[in-house]
Parts: structure tokens; C-alpha cells; sequence
């Protein structure tokens, strides 16, 4: 059993949510809020977000790729990949 099931993250949910963050903060021509943020940031940044849930009693879990995740792992690509939210 695979260490995302573990935490409760379905494989294919990981898939379409690294697109799904892409859109956003993504280099890509229509991004929402482009922060400059590669492909490999966002697998990267959602690694060790997933990484982070359910460690404690008042770690986060898994939302099943909402909004909070997303924001969560931009908020990671800013801290470690020093992108700039504007």
C-alpha cells in the first residue's frame, strides 16, 4: 500500500490535482494567479504537503484536492521554490 493511500489520497486524484494546481499558479498561458511555478514545483510541493497530513492530532488531512489543498501547496511552492504571490 502506497504511502498517498495511507493518508487517504487516491493516485488519480494526485493526477488531476497537479493540473488543477497547474491552472493557477502554473506557467501557463492562462494561469489565475501565475506565480511562475513548473511542473515539477507543483509535484514537488504536493509530495511533501500530502507528506505533512495526518502526522499529529491537528495535522491537516486531505480534502480531496479542494481549494485548501491547493492553497496549501501554493503556499509551499512560495516557502521553498521563493515564488512571489502578487
Amino acid at each position: 500500500m502506497s504511502v498517498y493511500k495511507l493518508k487517504g489520497v487516491e493516485m488519480s486524484e494526485v493526477d488531476y490535482f497537479h493540473a488543477y494546481v497547474e491552472s493557477f499558479y502554473g506557467n501557463v498561458p492562462d494561469a489565475i494567479y501565475p506565480i511562475g511555478a513548473t511542473y515539477e514545483m507543483i509535484v514537488a510541493a504536493t509530495g511533501k504537503y500530502i507528506d505533512s497530513l495526518c502526522v499529529e492530532p491537528d495535522s491537516p488531512t486531505w480534502g480531496g484536492g479542494d481549494s485548501i489543498d491547493r492553497e496549501r501547496v501554493r503556499d509551499i511552492m512560495i516557502n521553498d521554490f521563493k515564488l512571489e504571490w502578487k
